[in-house]
């Protein structure tokens, strides 16, 4: 399409396990593509093709809204059209609502000269998603358009670091077909927290933290444990406990909650393990009249980017 450019962003598994409303990485493969071209004034969008009905309105989907953040930020008057091309259903827990305005903010800083800083752009795309689903919280977004795993101190002033990658990661995804809404799963966390889960989930949380800067798979391995957020939540995914339990038992090192779910991912450093574990998690949810989706993948190291001729994974 003449005048047009492609953005590509990232689908990213928010908390990483303890890490909650903290932690976030990118995963490879999986993601959302924008078109984008500027015109004279306003934004407009002129197609979305996804698997899950979304409004077209500018004034209500996530890419337009962070888009126009950063027009505003610019203190530009002119516009864009968009074409957004979903590759995640909304609600699955892989960053969905993130990626699209990963994407949308990218594109208007690039169409629009480049000014922006990345942290500019994670706050514009977060702010997106907030005047969308109400919260603000940048475990999606700064992965989305940083990469690798990011670290999330603060989000008013907003302080986010890229902590890294660990390359050895293999990440099994499956995405059952269960509906688990972002309001809801916050709705039921608990008020208070025992000391010794608070301990537990600061230790891990800081241990996959010191994974990603290191390059270190055992490290990972050793801390994907959340005692605070996983056993609540997971009352909201049927089957949960016993997913787990197969994939573990097909040799994982760990498995936890991507976001609010209801999408579920496993970890192994062995390719060839990671296919048996997919293939007993779809079982399992499959026994209870589950049907899912599954990916086996790794870290996304760039985050948001222009695509050129091939696929976003390349």
């Amino acid at each position: 399409m003449s005048g047009w450019f492609r953005v590509f962003s990232p689908a990213t598994i928010g908390n990483i396990g303890p890490g909650f409303d903290v932690l976030g990485m990118a995963v490879k493969g999986l993601g959302d593509v924008v078109w984008a071209r500027r015109r004279r004034r306003g934004i407009r969008i002129l197609e979305i093709r996804s698997p899950t009905p979304l409004p077209s309105d500018p004034s209500r989907n996530t890419a337009s809204l962070a888009a126009a953040n950063v027009l505003k930020i610019l203190g530009e008057t002119g516009g864009l059209d968009l074409r957004i091309h979903k590759g995640l259903p909304a609600g699955s827990g892989l960053g969905s609502s993130a990626a699209s305005a990963a994407a949308g903010a990218f594109a208007a800083n690039w169409l629009y000269g480049r000014h922006l800083s990345t942290e500019q752009l994670i706050l514009a795309a977060t702010q997106a998603e907030a005047e969308v689903s109400g919260g603000f919280f940048a475990d999606n977004t700064a992965p989305a358009l940083l990469g690798g795993a990011t670290l999330t101190r603060c989000c008013v002033p907003l302080d986010v670091t890229r902590i890294g990658i660990v390359r050895r990661l293999r990440i099994v995804l499956v995405t059952p077909s269960i509906t688990v809404l972002t309001r809801d799963a916050r709705r039921i966390l608990p008020a208070t927290v025992p000391m010794s889960a608070f301990v537990a989930n600061m230790a891990n949380t800081a241990l996959i933290t010191a994974a990603f800067a290191k390059n270190d798979y055992s490290l990972f391995a050793r801390s994907l444990h959340d005692v605070v957020i996983e056993p609540v939540r997971a009352r909201l995914i049927k089957g949960f406990d016993q997913v787990k339990q197969n994939a573990l038992k097909a040799g994982a090192d760990g498995m936890a909650i991507s976001g609010s779910g209801p999408t579920v991912f496993a970890i192994t450093d062995n390719p060839g393990k990671a296919r048996a574990i997919e293939q007993q998690m779809v079982l399992t949810f499959n026994a209870m009249g589950i049907a899912s989706r599954s990916w086996v993948t790794s870290m996304d190291p760039h985050g948001t980017r222009m695509l050129e001729d091939g696929h976003a994974g390349k």
